[in-house]
């Protein structure tokens, strides 16, 4: 246990950044307590100790919610996630009796909620919009048997949770522990003695360093941003915009714009780009507009909004997330334009904004 604590991911000890700080000013906190449930007192007695590492993109937190009036909440456990599912997965799944040791990665835990909208169109009256709002739980653990030699890989769980109850009580009491449960029954149903002479056996090094690969990118290192435009995600990805003759300009409504040149070398405004970077901050393009992408950890976070533009939501569509000057100048995040805004987690693999 000692050997986990002393290499355990640099994650756990995040200092505070400009990021961090946007969300907390964004967001109220709230803290949760994940129950102990006595239901699952009657697993089979396979394990002694189980162990949990936590190698997800973003350790300061476990979910952002949101609520009707779009305003959101930061949602962390009371204590580490790492210390929080130790003891969860002990109480209801270790038992003296067992031979074994199982160490639990965590990759993706993640509470979320989204306010859906969907348009209809009505015979004889404008068009109606029904909202309605979804709670989601991402959810990825992996397992890993622990014997003299080192690990065998066990079996995954890699799903996202949607629930029309997207109350966070709900969320934590029934959902979180109805997925743990899916994963340990698919941790119990291995055949451990086959599984061992089919698989190699693993070091803790080559599962940090496996765990690690998947931010081995240039973007989540880099220490320049090349300025341009993204035609897509992987341009993103590795720091390499690859059109760089723009020009931004200003709409009536002060919304910028981006322009690039066609193939007859004139500027025309685009709204189908992936992003933009002026070299100081990246942007994301939503429904024509650019919104910020700051990181946390590993995470790429964007302060934005999925609605199309209208003179009912007068954005401040370049704002920023640190101290940089911008080509239009410094502008200030001020709690009437946080308030229009909500934060989205960006998957760097997919290119989706979501929540």
């Amino acid at each position: 246990m000692l050997l986990f604590l002393s290499i355990a991911p640099a994650s756990q000890s995040q200092s505070p950044d400009p990021g961090q700080a946007l969300i907390k000013r964004k967001c109220r906190t709230t803290r949760i307590s994940l129950p102990l449930d006595q239901n699952e007192r009657n697993f089979p007695a396979l394990f002694n100790t189980i162990e949990v590492l936590d190698y997800r993109s973003d350790t300061s937190r476990i979910g952002l919610m949101t609520n009707w009036e779009e305003s959101q909440q930061e949602v962390l456990f009371r204590a580490s996630v790492t210390n929080v599912l130790t003891a969860y997965l002990n109480y209801n799944y270790s038992n003296p009796k067992g031979k074994n040791s199982l160490l639990v990665v965590v990759k993706d835990l993640w509470l979320s909620t989204a306010i859906e909208k969907d348009t209809t169109e009505g015979v004889g009256r404008k068009d109606m919009i029904s909202r309605r709002q979804l709670g989601n739980v991402s959810f990825r653990f992996e397992a890993y048997w622990r014997n003299e030699e080192g690990y065998i890989p066990l079996t995954y769980l890699d799903t996202l949770a949607i629930s029309s109850r997207p109350a966070l009580l709900f969320m934590v009491d029934r959902k979180l522990p109805e997925l743990i449960s899916l994963f340990m029954a698919k941790v119990a149903a291995v055949d451990m003695s086959t599984i061992a002479m089919k698989r190699r056996v693993v070091s803790y090094n080559g599962i940090d360093s496996f765990c690690r690969a998947r931010f081995n990118y240039p973007m989540d290192t880099a220490t320049k941003l090349l300025k341009g435009a993204y035609a897509n995600v992987d341009e993103f990805r590795n720091n390499n915009p690859s059109i760089t003759d723009y020009e931004l300009t200003k709409d009536k409504a002060s919304n910028l714009e981006l322009r690039i040149r066609d193939t007859d070398g004139k500027l025309y405004y685009t709204h189908t780009m992936w992003g933009f970077c002026d070299g100081n901050q990246c942007y994301v393009m939503m429904d024509g507009n650019l919104f910020p992408v700051f990181c946390i950890h590993h995470q790429f976070y964007v302060l934005g909004s999925k609605e199309y533009r209208t003179k009912s939501i007068p954005l401040l569509f370049f704002v920023p997330v640190t101290s940089a000057a911008f080509l239009y100048g410094i502008a200030t995040v001020d709690q009437s334009v946080l308030r229009k805004l909500s934060l989205f987690r960006l998957n760097v693999q997919s290119g989706e904004v979501i929540y």
